[in-house]
């Protein structure tokens, strides 16, 4: 994956054109049929899917990037003379073939869902076309300029918190819940966590210091019997 890109929204001009399909496959968000922002329009290989898509295309901006158009099923006679016509409508046009095995499938966007994640060779037959296409529309997306996500501003620095005073030792242990955890610091995305405190105590070192590494068990001392 690109980094500072988002996933991309995916919209159909109606239902029952493939929207869900290849929302899964690009691992996108499902928008429904929001088209008018949809990084991503599906539409699929009829008369009636082609007017809708005409229609969008009118409505779009005159500037900036556009949206890729994913056409699903074949395309031939008629149907592509009129995607000859849309080119220039949109950022680019990719046709999604028919997959007749997933009709079959109890649970299709299971297999739709890793698709982009297998080697080719390894998928079954009727779906390495519908890979080839699909890589093509990754990259389609990806290149379009609409995912583009600007970068975050860096966090204000803030001083730290003067520390509480320690409490005088009075020889008894402190409760476990009141021992002071370990806080965690972020650089960039990894955790990092400061040493705990070791308090002072008249019984040795603390537990909680013994287990977090900080110091070395300690051996308790033996009495030794003097002669006299």
């Amino acid at each position: 994956m690109v980094k500072d890109l988002r996933p991309p929204a995916v919209a159909g001009v109606a239902g029952g054109v493939g929207t869900t399909t290849v929302a899964v496959a690009l691992r996108g968000r499902d928008a429904g049929r929001a088209v008018a922002d949809a990084d991503v329009v599906v539409c699929r290989a009829s008369g009636d899917s082609l007017r809708r898509v005409a229609r969008l295309a009118d409505a779009l901006p005159a500037t900036g990037p556009r949206p890729v158009l994913a056409v699903t099923g074949a395309t031939r006679g008629p149907v592509a003379a009129r995607l000859g016509l849309l080119e220039r409508r949109f950022a680019r046009i990719v046709v999604l073939p028919d997959v007749p095995r997933w009709r079959e499938l109890a649970d299709p966007l299971a297999e739709v869902s890793a698709l982009l994640g297998r080697p080719t060779d390894r998928l079954p037959r009727p779906a390495r076309a519908y890979v080839e296409a699909l890589r093509e529309l990754a990259t389609a997306v990806a290149d379009g300029g609409r995912l583009q996500v600007a970068p975050s501003a860096p966090a204000p620095v803030t001083a730290a918190a003067p520390a509480a005073p320690e409490p005088a030792a009075t020889g008894e242990r402190p409760a476990r819940g009141d021992r002071p955890a370990p806080r965690r610091l972020w650089s960039g995305l990894r955790p990092v966590e400061r040493p705990a405190i070791v308090r002072a105590s008249n019984d040795g070192p603390d537990d909680l210091a013994v287990e977090e590494g900080v110091l070395p068990p300690v051996r308790p001392l033996r009495a030794v019997a003097t002669g006299g």
